[in-house]
């Protein structure tokens, strides 16, 4: 099993660095995450912290290496980040 981090920003903050106000529910955000995961994902589990402007991710993958483990659930994020137009302006800021 292999574990994921990831944190998803908010692309557009105003310019006075204050942070974007809609801060995406967890728990909607990790069900969108399973909704889009498909087999080859291997996605076991998901944890979400949110904050304004920042969201931090724990994602937990059967099988491969580290770096695919990445690179899957990367996309993984991607895929959720397009399908919901409520995380418009969000992206994928970190994936270790």
């Amino acid at each position: 099993m292999q574990m994921t981090s990831v944190t998803l920003v908010a692309a557009d903050v105003p310019p006075d660095g204050a942070p974007r106000p809609i801060v995406p529910d967890a728990a909607l955000l990790s069900s969108l995450i399973r909704a889009v995961a498909g087999p080859d994902d291997g996605l076991e589990h998901v944890a979400v912290a949110v904050a304004p402007g920042q969201v931090e991710l724990v994602v937990f993958t059967t099988g491969g290496s580290p770096c695919a483990a990445g690179a899957a659930v990367s996309a993984l994020c991607g895929r959720a980040l397009a399908a919901a137009a409520q995380l418009n302006g969000w992206a994928v800021a970190r994936v270790d």
